[in-house]
């Protein structure tokens, strides 16, 4: 799991009782015996963490010195979010000076044990090695005192004053369990270090989303109100930053394009595509200048999102089509473009592909089958036709919705099914529900792939994991728009923590 090719940074604490060393050990070896055990087992961990993460780990912090040095070293380097480990039984006085960087980054308490299984008896020494069970314990009710949010009215405790943070995330389970790798270099599921992983994948999406740029071409799209978000509630709560394009700045980016670079492009999508007969030369012309003007605004604008309002009449009148093709720059690129103007939806885009680096399809529910359990999602426009995968062909045709408009709006888009494989949907809107702010709903399936099931648009086909009733149930009781992002490769736990960290509603449809 990375953002942009980079590993998650993790900051990784690990605490022991100054406690052993003045009362307990008293006897050289004892103490000898300890300190080495306190080594290898902090070795064991950080090199199981180092395979998904870059682990930036302190001296154990066996005192509050320690404790507050550890704490100013991840502030320094930036960490995307923090992992506490219990070597052994510890004072509990040592997590206090991580109050003010678990106010900014999300933490782990990971309630660890060198014990796949625990000895069915145990020695003084044997004892002492699984004592962080006994201070994860201890730490519960600490993190819960500094984390929890306060009721009005009430003063005192160590997160009373201020934003108390995210609440920390907990994982259970042996250093040693999983600590071996599959053939692919990864942790088995169930694994501790998987789900260290997945919420360390989460925390730095979370952080790289407060540098996210949005494009909206040219306005919302006021057919769609359920798709509105409050642009400053968008930047606070989550991260990205709303900027509007107009479609003349389009119109005279797609102008300077030159004639040479558009026909060059031609030629390509000609190599590389199927044209429909019905596609005329100058539509295709045309599509590919406007297109490549789109493109162009995206990495000049320094946009990471564009959410075009593709059905806007003003943008059909100032650039004549909506541009629909994908030029291999962009759809190489971190970029991703969405559909009717929806900021939400756009903003789910920019998730999956950060959480996968993988091109993201916009897409509305067209059709269900509840035998098969199966819906067929696409939508009109601009798609990443890489996800095909090159299993299927690319089919340029004319623009299904407007090849027959009276005012002679014409342009072209491409005709793909998705790849076969596991795939991640995400609906995220503002919440319809009680306080507001935002919601994001979450499921899994299996894209089929094979033969086109929609004519003229991209699309997929997906086997939903829940039942088919379940999920509709689902949306109708918790609000859903029409718009999902779908995603190859199973990411609903990272999309889970990630919720939780944004303290926004998720709804988990398994």
């Amino acid at each position: 799991m990375s953002v942009d090719g980079v590993k998650p940074k993790l900051g990784v604490v690990f605490f022991a009782a100054r406690w052993f060393n003045e009362v307990v050990l008293g006897n050289d070896e004892s103490a000898r015996s300890f300190t080495r055990y306190l080594k290898e087992e902090s070795g064991r961990i950080l090199e199981g963490l180092s395979r998904d993460v870059t682990a930036v780990a302190a001296p154990i912090v066996t005192s509050m010195e320690k404790a507050r040095t550890a704490a100013r070293q991840f502030f320094a380097e930036d960490v995307d979010a923090l992992l506490l480990v219990f070597l052994a039984w510890s004072e509990d006085e040592y997590l206090l000076p991580f109050r003010d960087i678990m106010k900014v980054r999300p933490a782990i308490l990971w309630v660890s044990t060198p014990y796949e299984k625990p000895p069915r008896k145990s020695g003084i020494m044997e004892l002492f090695k699984n004592s962080g069970v006994v201070g994860s314990f201890e730490a519960f009710g600490v993190l819960r005192a500094m984390t929890a949010p306060q009721e009005a009215g009430v003063s005192g405790g160590p997160g009373a004053h201020g934003d108390p943070g995210a609440a920390p995330f907990f994982v259970f389970g042996s250093s040693a369990a999983g600590n071996q790798t599959t053939a692919g270099g990864h942790h088995p599921d169930g694994s501790p270090y998987t789900e260290i992983r997945a919420i360390a994948g989460a925390a730095a999406v979370r952080k790289a989303l407060r540098t996210v740029r949005l494009g909206v071409l040219p306005y919302r799209n006021p057919q769609m109100i359920v798709t509105y978000v409050d642009e400053f509630e968008l930047y606070s709560a989550v991260g990205p930053l709303v900027e509007y394009v107009s479609a003349l700045q389009l119109r005279k980016a797609a102008d300077a394009i030159s004639p040479s670079a558009a026909q060059e492009y031609v030629k390509k999508v000609r190599a590389e595509c199927t044209i429909d007969p019905r596609v005329t030369e100058d539509n295709l012309f045309a599509s590919a200048r406007a297109s490549l003007g789109m493109e162009t605004l995206m990495f000049d604008r320094e946009f990471d999102g564009l959410a075009l309002s593709d059905l806007i009449p003003e943008l059909h009148e100032v650039v004549g089509l909506r541009p629909c093709l994908y030029p291999e720059r962009l759809a190489r690129s971190a970029k991703v473009v969405g559909n009717e103007g929806d900021l939400g939806g756009t903003t789910a885009m920019v998730i999956l592909r950060m959480l996968t680096g993988k091109p993201v399809m916009f897409t509305e529910i067209f059709n269900y089958d509840r035998d098969t359990g199966t819906v067929v999602a696409g939508h009109a426009g601009p798609s990443n036709y890489l996800l095909a995968g090159g299993m299927t062909p690319v089919t340029v045709t004319p623009d299904y919705e407007l090849m027959d408009s009276k005012s002679g709006i014409g342009g072209v888009w491409m005709e793909f099914i998705a790849a076969p494989g596991r795939v991640t949907m995400v609906n995220f809107i503002r919440s319809p529900g009680p306080g507001r702010g935002f919601q994001m709903t979450v499921l899994g399936g299996e894209s089929l792939g094979g033969e086109l099931r929609v004519e003229g648009y991209p699309h997929a086909a997906v086997r939903i994991d829940p039942d088919m009733l379940r999920f509709l149930r689902s949306c109708a009781a918790n609000g859903t728009s029409h718009h999902w992002a779908i995603v190859h490769g199973d990411i609903r736990a990272e999309l889970g923590f990630l919720a939780d960290m944004l303290r926004i509603k998720k709804v988990m449809i398994d």
